[in-house]
């Protein structure tokens, strides 16, 4: 978000408002420290620079020891250069090329480095690189220890893992590294059997550490046991690698055990997984025993642990909100070096460019956006930091399992086939929201409320455009997870519910929530119309598709969207997307297109910001209101409820914060025949329709000549249109139109150019200028050409704004694209408006110019 400050001549005199002191322009903050996601973005820059630097003539960064000492040529080259691409650096950067050639004319020999190719190679995503990921594949398949492999890359036996491979002794590093070499040739199209990821399934859940074996169980070493004897410590990194390879073998194996109804979309077994206690036990393992430190490396079990996050989908480890955490950790090590390296240790960690490309793998992987946040949610119980799910009476969750996640990979489908029918592929990422693991009590003097801690958590949350909660039985929610879920829809986010196989128990509990946590629209929740914007997305869901959908709106749109009939047991399965999602060829394909077209509609097709990115939230807590504090008026267009309710309150505290001027966060709502609008000066209208149904303008005569009055006396009206769908907004801009002729018959609204033909500047620019505010560069959604509708994406444009002038000053400003709703955080594809930052900076110039008079 952009900064501006209101220079000291902007307090204007409020006397003329009624004789009012002037607006009290506040202290100069102290300088705002960096936002952690601008110093990582930094921070990676800087570490791209550092390897860049240290290439070879030769295209590669081999040194003697690792490179061809250790008989590892291309090791190094293969972690660098995925570090690089993986940060944004582009294939045919001439430096890149050149590492990308070295690597593909590498033969097949180490596993290590044939698994960093082809992860090299899969990042790529050039089709001529299949054949060569398909070979290294072959060639890791053939070089597990303890299968037999056939001619066609069938395996039977019992897999012991993956060495050097000259060294006949497996281990859990080299076997990690096999695994994610296989799984990126499996993205990128090459052929490798089931039998193989039961296989490696088979492994991690036999080689688990048990209890009988050592105490603390659930663990991996380096070296697995031999004949039931630990020869070797467990670890937290190969612990992680235990855990993600069960993780990755899952997603290899793609089959599940439910016994899903493709007709009904209910799940027989629903959420029953064969590996769910081995992978329990080592997650909380892993959670008890969190560390970054590693004695053999840091750096690599850091990019591990990065890892097991993403492939769990898990913002939290334990009670560590890992990549904040790691990030923290890596930066400090960066300054201390001051050449944009990261290194510090021995062996592995004191070669600078291994360690440097590890901290790049985390830092840069674990800042992919994270699309849909899933909602965690019922009865546990902690020891340490490790987390047992409690089941409820009458509704017991599956071994190892819960009544919020049954279904394990529902959020991880939506996000892949979201990314790649919305978004062109770009990397996009999931997470589990547990609000659980935190606390919200007050600090006591001097510490943080509850509240307060509310908001922040809140304020992180909303880097995840939509929250998905579903489940099984009745939902159980801490009074702090009923505040994040209504502050979060308030703040512009988008809930996503639904209830597993169709449990009309948690359908119950959810309803009975949602009316509780907004009682001014009960029921919360309401049948959505065939004509909702949601089914004119995209092709390939009709209303008759699932006719029990049910939606709650706010203001401007549609905020939640629920369905009390199973989806997610088609989410979970891989197959059903669809190939062809303009012709779904069955309900489980037409699951995956409504959810993108929900999905859609609820981001406006923008894709969210990296992890760590904030959203600041006002709230309405005043102190010490004086008369001095700017205050504004919204006007209220007959009995409908108001389309952004919270617009001037964001505004409001957008001006605080950016301008330092003194505001009242509180607005008053009032019809305009009010006699109480006078004593304001700022008026504002956001509207859906100002016509009845029967085509009657709903403001009558009173209301046109106390407006007229307020407006030739000092004040100002801003108005603007409303989200709610292209005619709607075609209907009430042609409205306001006429409003406008009523209110002054001789004038009518003309568009705001920046310089008038005599080439001085307008006021409303210039003001908008001093103040930092560019209002030639926004970001805008407009109609097509040929009355076709809305554009399908932001684009950017000057701000489009009519007005009307009375003596020289404009005392009516109008935006025919909605600025109100995108002030409230809410993004809808088939809203014609603004988005937040050019919303919020467009209508501070504006009150800035009613200050300017």
């Amino acid at each position: 978000m952009s900064r501006f400050l209101l220079p000291v001549g902007f307090a204007v005199c409020l006397g003329l408002v009624l004789g009012l002191p002037a607006p009290t322009v506040a202290a100069p903050p102290p300088k705002a420290e960096e936002e952690l996601v601008d110093k990582v973005r930094k921070s990676i820059d800087a570490g791209v620079r550092y390897l860049m630097s240290q290439q070879k003539p030769q295209g590669h960064w081999e040194g003697i020891v690792i490179g061809f000492l250790a008989d590892m040529e291309g090791g190094s080259t293969g972690l660098v250069t995925l570090a690089l691409l993986n940060c944004g650096v582009k294939p045919d950067d001439p430096k890149l090329a050149k590492a990308i050639k070295y690597l593909r004319e590498l033969p097949p020999k180490k596993t290590y480095v044939v698994a960093l190719c082809n992860l090299v190679f899969a990042e790529l995503r050039d089709p001529k690189d299949l054949p060569i990921i398909q070979k290294n594949a072959d060639w890791l398949i053939k070089t597990g220890a303890g299968w037999k492999v056939d001619s066609d890359g069938h395996v039977t036996g019992t897999l012991e893992g993956w060495s050097y491979p000259q060294s006949q002794m497996s281990d859990n590093s080299n076997t990690q590294y096999a695994l994610l070499g296989l799984y990126a040739a499996k993205q990128s199209g090459a052929k490798i059997h089931d039998d193989v990821w039961k296989a490696i399934q088979e492994y991690y859940t036999r080689t688990q550490v048990t209890t009988d074996q050592l105490p603390n169980t659930g663990a991996w070493p380096y070296y697995n046991p031999i004949d039931g004897r630990v020869t070797d410590k467990p670890s937290i990194s190969m612990t992680v690698a235990g855990v993600c390879g069960l993780l990755i073998a899952r997603m290899g194996l793609d089959v599940n055990e439910h016994g899903l109804d493709p007709q009904t979309g209910v799940a027989a077994k629903c959420g029953v997984y064969g590996e769910n206690s081995a992978l329990v036990k080592g997650i909380n393992w892993v959670a008890g025993n969190f560390s970054f430190e590693s004695s053999k490396s840091t750096y690599y079990n850091i990019y591990g642990v990065e890892r097991l996050g993403r492939l769990s989908g898990q913002r939290f480890i334990g009670t560590h909100d890992w990549y904040r955490e790691g990030c923290v950790k890596l930066l400090a090590i960066q300054e201390r070096a001051g050449d944009g390296s990261f290194t510090g240790g021995k062996q592995v960690d004191a070669t600078a460019h291994l360690s440097t490309a590890f901290s790049l793998l985390f830092l840069s992987k674990g800042r992919t956006p994270v699309l849909v946040s899933k909602f965690a949610w019922g009865d546990f119980k902690m020891d340490g930091n490790s987390m047992t799910e409690v089941a409820v009476a009458g509704s017991p969750a599956p071994v190892g399992g819960s009544n919020w996640n049954r279904k394990h990979n529902d959020t991880r489908h939506i996000v892949e086939f979201c990314s790649k029918e919305l978004f062109n592929n770009a990397p996009l990422s999931w997470q589990v929201y547990d609000a659980r693991r935190r606390s919200f009590d007050n600090e006591g003097p001097g510490g943080r409320s509850g509240k307060e801690k509310i908001l922040e958590e809140v304020g992180v949350l909303l880097q995840s455009p939509v929250l998905y909660l579903n489940g099984h039985g009745p939902m159980r929610l801490t009074a702090a997870q009923e505040e994040i879920i209504k502050t979060y829809i308030e703040e512009g986010g988008f809930l996503v519910a639904e209830a597993c196989c169709g449990d009309p128990v948690f359908a119950e509990s959810f309803r009975k929530t949602m009316d509780r946590l907004f009682p001014d629209s009960k029921p919360a929740f309401k049948p959505m119309s065939p004509d909702h914007a949601i089914l004119k997305m995209f092709p390939g869901v009709l209303p008759t598709d699932f006719p029990q959908l049910e939606v709650m709106n706010r203001g401007c749109r549609t905020v939640a969207v629920f369905s009390p009939v199973p989806l997610a047991g088609y989410w979970e399965e891989a197959k059903y997307m669809p190939k062809d999602s303009k012709n779904p060829a069955n309900r489980g394909e037409k699951a995956f297109c409504l959810i993108r077209n929900i999905v859609a509609y609820a981001t406006g097709m923008e894709l969210p910001k990296p992890k760590l990115s904030k959203t600041e939230i006002v709230r309405g807590v005043e102190t010490g209101v004086t008369r001095s504090h700017f205050k504004a008026v919204q006007l209220k267009i007959g009995n409908s409820d108001l389309p952004a309710p919270d617009a001037l309150k964001n505004l409001m505290g957008y001006l605080r914060d950016k301008a330092r001027l003194e505001v009242a966060l509180t607005s008053e709502i009032l019809p305009p025949y009010d006699d109480n609008v006078f004593n304001f000066k700022f008026m504002y209208m956001h509207g859906r329709r100002l016509k009845d149904d029967k085509g009657e303008q709903i403001l009558g005569a009173t209301d046109i000549e106390s407006m007229q009055s307020n407006l030739q006396s000092g004040g100002l009206l801003f108005a603007d249109a409303a989200c709610g769908g292209y005619e709607q907004w075609k209907t009430f801009d042609k409205s306001f139109r006429e409003l406008c002729l009523k209110l002054f018959p001789d004038k009518k609204l003309e568009v705001i150019q920046e310089k008038s033909s005599d080439g001085k500047e307008d006021p409303l620019y210039k003001i908008a200028r001093d103040a930092g505010i560019n209002l030639k560069s926004t970001k805008c959604r407009r109609e097509l050409p040929g009355d076709k509708g809305a554009e399908p994406e932001l684009r950017s444009y000057p701000a489009h704004l009519e007005g009307i002038k009375l003596d020289g000053r404009w005392v009516v400003i109008y935006s025919k694209y909605d600025i109100g709703c995108a002030i409230e955080g809410h993004k809808s594809a088939d809203c014609l408006g603004y988005d937040k930052e050019s919303a919020l900076q467009i209508a501070a110039a504006v009150v800035l110019y009613s200050l300017k008079r």
